[in-house]
């Protein structure tokens, strides 16, 4: 006989995520007001919010040189996702292919730079280009930024891939399907979800990096994520507020999409084939 569901059970439910509902409203909801705030108030003196409306901080964004830094940014930011997924999804298949990979090792292999800092991954790049005499540059730019971000790009695909029915794949051939055909009906329309995942991943950090730009360039490049950091730095928090409001729009407007055609693709089966 089914037991009954007690009648504290959603009580109990919605008291255990009191927690994760005061942690949201203190570290992402309230910063993101007091980030809106600023980016329509009046610069103080001391840094202060002064409460005074203007739009003039939006003017600064789009000013002539600030709105090219930002197109640079998103140019920078798709080159380096498209170079990711290029690179990512075959070592991703790889992977998760059992005929390929038998053990865990390759896969640690690919993690383990994640376990190491961010800024030393860096800086150990910039000593190999110069020790090779590279020239610093934007190529060397989207190579830090592919070398820093590539295995947020392989870990969702290679993980989609891995749970991927194989009887699915089997039931093609059986069907007649040769290997390439199996690939482009049944593995990449399967896998879409771990791309948009990387893709999001990936590009979402891209645009807003400082420290990349900086160093792989010897400072002759900047992005929109410079220009914020200089903006902090001199106190001008309401023009700072206003480029990465417009960040979080941009960025915001890209995951909307992408899970909106996620939704659609999963809805039809990947009908894009």
């Amino acid at each position: 006989m089914k037991k009954p569901a007690s009648k504290f059970a959603g009580f109990t439910r919605k008291y255990a995520a009191l927690p994760y509902g005061v942690f949201m409203a203190v570290f992402v909801v309230f910063p993101l007001v007091v980030l809106l705030l600023y980016s329509f108030c009046e610069k103080s003196v001391d840094g202060s919010l002064s409460f005074k409306f203007t739009l003039d901080n939006f003017k600064s964004v789009f000013s002539e040189d600030n709105f090219s830094m930002l197109i640079n940014s998103l140019l920078v930011g798709l080159y380096t996702t498209g170079i990711c997924l290029l690179i990512g999804y075959p070592i991703a298949y790889l992977l998760a292919n059992r005929n390929y990979n038998r053990s865990t090792v390759l896969v640690m292999l690919f993690m383990l730079p994640m376990w190491v800092n961010f800024l030393l991954r860096t800086l150990a790049t910039k000593a190999m280009l110069e020790f090779f005499g590279i020239s610093m540059g934007m190529g060397t730019v989207i190579f830090g930024m592919v070398y820093n971000f590539l295995p947020f790009m392989i870990m969702p695909i290679y993980t989609t891939i891995q749970k991927i029915d194989y009887s699915l794949i089997e039931g093609a051939a059986d069907l007649g399907a040769s290997a390439r055909v199996t690939f482009w009906k049944v593995t990449v329309p399967l896998s879409l979800p771990g791309v948009l995942s990387g893709v999001t991943m990936v590009f979402t950090p891209t645009i807003t990096t400082f420290a990349i730009s900086k160093m792989l360039s010897n400072s002759k490049i900047s992005l929109i994520g410079d220009y914020i950091e200089q903006q902090v730095k001199i106190l001008n928090y309401n023009v700072a507020s206003a480029i990465s409001f417009v960040i979080i729009i941009i960025v915001g407007v890209s995951m909307i999409v992408l899970n909106k055609y996620d939704k659609d693709n999963s809805s039809q089966g990947g009908g894009l084939w």
